[in-house]
């Protein structure tokens, strides 16, 4: 934590530029079911919490629920049940988007649900995945149901 603390302070004015060494993102752990929503990240190739970048005048919050409905064409039934995690992820350059590689302070929530028979266009390809077919990185979370 007390990374994370440091590297806020001395990034405090770019947190929203995309072109800064260090972002604010965040994601949205939700279950369905007993199994967990995931996404396929499009540059990366693997599988992550739908999550994005908070923009200016954005709450990390706001921007867990905005991503996880972008991304996966599904809407958040309920409030979400508590922040669970933050982490410092390093990020590789994206050529693409003009992006250096660069770091993420993500803002992880826990959702419990999803609204029934709700469903838009999905950015992104998702998967609801066990425990044990989740990443190691996000199986703890499994705990919280």
């Amino acid at each position: 934590m007390q990374t994370a603390i440091e590297l806020l302070r001395a990034n405090s004015q770019g947190l929203r530029d995309r072109k800064s060494p260090f972002h604010l993102s965040a994601s949205a752990m939700v279950f369905e079911g007993g199994k967990g929503i995931f996404i396929r990240h499009p540059y990366l190739h693997t599988i992550l919490l739908p999550a994005g970048h908070v923009e200016p005048n954005e709450m990390p919050i706001d921007c867990a629920i905005r991503e996880f409905t972008e991304e996966t064409g599904l809407i958040l039934k309920t409030s979400p049940n508590s922040l669970i995690d933050v982490n410092i992820i390093d990020i590789p350059a994206n050529p693409q988007k003009g992006e250096g590689a660069h770091q993420h302070l993500d803002f992880r929530y826990w959702f419990s649900s999803i609204e029934p028979h709700t469903k838009y266009h999905a950015e992104l390809p998702i998967f609801q995945l066990t425990r044990q077919e989740a990443p190691v990185e996000f199986q703890p979370y499994f705990t919280l149901i």
